[in-house]
């Protein structure tokens, strides 16, 4: 017993390895699930989702800044909720950076939506006065449907590059989350 009292404590170093090493495998796999629980959080639910949905936005302000769209564009249903969709994925959202960009992109659609152009009526044959009133009118509305066309185009531009930054800042929590290249 006296022998026992009198050897050094790094003699019995064996003994309690296996418990030191148990104990730090423990808090770095709990460290580890909460920094994964956290990036879940961050990348929200249904990011594939959301992924597809930044896509069909950037081929969208494709279309707005190339010209190749009618008033009736606007008209479609799918169109007009793509505001409130991304409102909604913002929210599901934990990332602040990735809220942002979504923000962000939600109100420059809907200010695009409120300069988007009123589909018109046809011209009706009037003749005399009141036919050169309705084309000096349709003249005016050209006028100024040109620059809320050209306003439309100066925000499609500015919200495709959020588009991007919100699918970068998207990879890169997916990386960080699943591993992904």
């Amino acid at each position: 017993m006296a022998v026992a009292a009198t050897d050094p404590w790094w003699a019995d170093w064996a003994k309690f390895v296996p418990g030191w090493l148990a104990f730090v495998w423990t808090v770095g796999a709990g460290t580890r699930k909460v920094w994964l629980r956290r990036h879940h959080l961050a990348l929200g639910p249904e990011a594939e989702g959301l992924r597809t949905q930044l896509t069909e936005l950037r081929a969208l302000l494709d279309e707005l800044t190339s010209g190749r769209h009618r008033s009736d564009w606007f008209m479609h249903e799918d169109r007009r909720e793509t505001g409130r969709a991304l409102r909604d994925a913002a929210g599901r959202r934990d990332d602040p950076g990735l809220k942002l960009s979504l923000d962000r992109l939600a109100e420059a659609w809907d200010e695009i939506f409120a300069l988007a152009p009123q589909p018109r009526a046809k011209l009706r044959f009037l003749g005399g006065v009141e036919e050169v009133r309705q084309q000096r009118h349709a003249a005016l509305q050209d006028a100024e449907d040109l620059e809320r066309i050209h306003q439309m185009t100066e925000l499609a531009h500015t919200a495709q590059l959020d588009v991007q930054s919100a699918l970068s800042r998207l990879n890169e929590l997916e990386r960080k989350t699943h591993g992904r290249n």
